[in-house]
Parts: structure tokens; C-alpha cells; sequence
């Protein structure tokens, strides 16, 4: 189950906002200066949001990401770091479906858990995004074989970059830790869900009907 809070570490330190600064807009900001009015000081809000709610599957569809599964088959995008280790149980639970011809599953990478492993996710993250589409589901199976990046990999040059806009993308569409799922239902409704839905079965049969 999932428990929504905030972790901090035995010094006082807060964990989870460290792990989520570097997603933009994840701390919100506002600055201030003296009212020309009153004399009393006021907050304006920094980068005011676009009033228009974004699709999240137009969003992660325009992201840059891996598939794995038949290009028949109904997507699923799956937000990941790929050093959390519930993103690798996910992709675990999810193989029988993906083999079966139920899913197409996209994988969208991103690195929030830097904090936690010494900076590992991020080059695990490029080391993924320089694996091209159709390979990024095998290379993640050798970084979580390994623990890390591999160090015999070709970096893309562009593929910092590409992370970034995965981030920005993430944020977006609410993400609030990793995995989290996207999907459109038969009627075209986009859904978002943090974590491993508990029935997978039921989220197959929403895909199909």
C-alpha cells in the first residue's frame, strides 16, 4: 500500500524534498516586494501555470521512450527510475502481459532517486535513453542485472537532454514518485495512477474493452 507523507532522515534532513528538487516546479516559489499601496508586502506567484489542463498521454506520447510488446497492442506508459525498485518490480509483474500480447508497454525514464544511490540513476536513466527505442527495455534489464549504468555503453550526445524533457514531462502530468502509469481507456479517457495498480487484470480488460 501506498502512505503519502514526507521522510526525513535521523538529522532532521528532508529526504523527500531533496529527491524531488530537481524536478522543475516540484518546490513551489514565489517572491515578494513591497505593496505600492498599502506598505504591506504581497507574493507573486513565479511562472503561472497554463490554464489548460495537458493530456497526459498526448504528453508522455511526445516524451522520449522505450517499447516493449507488440505495436498492435494497447499501450501502457510507464513513468521509471531505473535504480527504484519498485519501477523494476512493476516491470517484473507486467513481462507475462507484454510476452501474452496484452500490453505494449512504453517506458518513459527519468532519475528522482540520485539522493538515495550516490547519483546512479541519472546515468542509468541516459544509459537507457541512448538505447534507442526498442532497445531501452534490454538495457534496463542489465542495469538492474548490474546495479548501475554499464560502463561499455556509447552515450547519445542528446540524451541529457532528453531526460530533462522526460522530468518536465513527468511533472506535468502529476507524477508523485515512480513507477506511475498512464493510459487511455476504450472511451479515449486518459488516466494516471502512482504505483502498481493491486489488479492488473482489471487494467488489462480497461485497455481492451
Amino acid at each position: 500500500a501506498e502512505i503519502g507523507g514526507v521522510m526525513w532522515d535521523a538529522g532532521g534532513r528532508n529526504i523527500t524534498r531533496d529527491t524531488v528538487a530537481p524536478i522543475p516546479g516540484a518546490i513551489p516559489t514565489v517572491t515578494w516586494k513591497p505593496s505600492a499601496h498599502a506598505g504591506q508586502n504581497v507574493a507573486q506567484p513565479m511562472a503561472a501555470q497554463a490554464t489548460e489542463q495537458t493530456d497526459p498521454v498526448k504528453t508522455l506520447a511526445s516524451s522520449s521512450f522505450g517499447l516493449e510488446g507488440r505495436e498492435t497492442a494497447p499501450r501502457l506508459y510507464m513513468i521509471l527510475d531505473p535504480l527504484c525498485p519498485y519501477s523494476t518490480r512493476a516491470f517484473t509483474a507486467l513481462q507475462p502481459y507484454i510476452e501474452r500480447g496484452d500490453i505494449q508497454l512504453g517506458l518513459v525514464p527519468i532519475a528522482i532517486n540520485d539522493y538515495e544511490n550516490a547519483h546512479a540513476s541519472t546515468p542509468a536513466a541516459i544509459a537507457m535513453l541512448s538505447a534507442g527505442r526498442r532497445g531501452m527495455g534490454q538495457m534496463w534489464h542489465r542495469i538492474m542485472a548490474q546495479g548501475h549504468a554499464p560502463g561499455d555503453i556509447a552515450q547519445v550526445d542528446s540524451s541529457p537532454a532528453l531526460l530533462q524533457l522526460n522530468m518536465a514531462a513527468a511533472h506535468s502530468v502529476g507524477l508523485k514518485g515512480t513507477p506511475t502509469f498512464v493510459w487511455a481507456d476504450s472511451k479515449g479517457m486518459s488516466h494516471v495512477e502512482a504505483g502498481l495498480p493491486d489488479d492488473l487484470s482489471r487494467l488489462v480488460q480497461e485497455l481492451h474493452t
